[in-house]
């Protein structure tokens, strides 16, 4: 996950890991990344599974109370790594990216697979993915929710928590 580069994702950073530079970061090791932005006053570092979105280690540093910890939206940082994979900025990623659209003769699974793509790259770069994608696809906002469930239920996406992006 670490680059040579800082990254971003809408208001986050993520800085490249510079030996040295930051005291905490060293003693959690290059294995971990550093995100700036998700809430003043507090850098995260996190670790993430290789093979799915999902974090495996959390640190902060700063002011951690318990109404900061419930502010880290994990949905969005789960699916972090999928957005920064792409060297662009996320309006040019999003700018450049096909409307999500049933193909047809397309297998159900297929689309689904592509649903839950959609879904994983929108809620890293918003709280809102579903309002997003159906404003990148120009298609009412029922719709996408009827996609996204049945992601949900082809084993796409995991379940969802009611007010939550992930």
């Amino acid at each position: 996950m670490n680059e040579q580069r800082t990254q971003q994702s809408g208001s986050w950073r993520v800085p490249a890991y510079r030996p040295g530079d930051d005291e905490m970061w060293d003693k959690l090791g290059s294995g971990w990344s550093a995100i700036d932005g998700v809430r003043d006053g507090i850098r995260l570092y996190v670790q993430w599974d290789d093979e799915r979105p999902a974090v495996t280690g959390l640190c902060l540093t700063g002011a951690v109370t318990a109404e900061a910890l419930r502010s880290i939206p994990m949905g969005r940082l789960e699916n972090l790594p999928a957005a920064l994979q792409q060297a662009k900025t996320s309006d040019e990623f999003f700018a450049e990216l096909v409307p999500l659209r049933r193909v047809k003769g397309e297998e159900p699974d297929e689309f689904a697979d592509r649903v839950a793509l959609y879904y994983r790259m929108f809620a890293a770069t918003t709280d809102k993915p579903t309002k997003a994608i159906a404003e990148h696809a120009d298609v009412p906002l029922g719709t996408v929710r009827s996609w996204i469930r049945e992601a949900r239920l082809r084993g796409k996406l995991p379940p969802g928590t009611r007010g939550k992006a992930g």
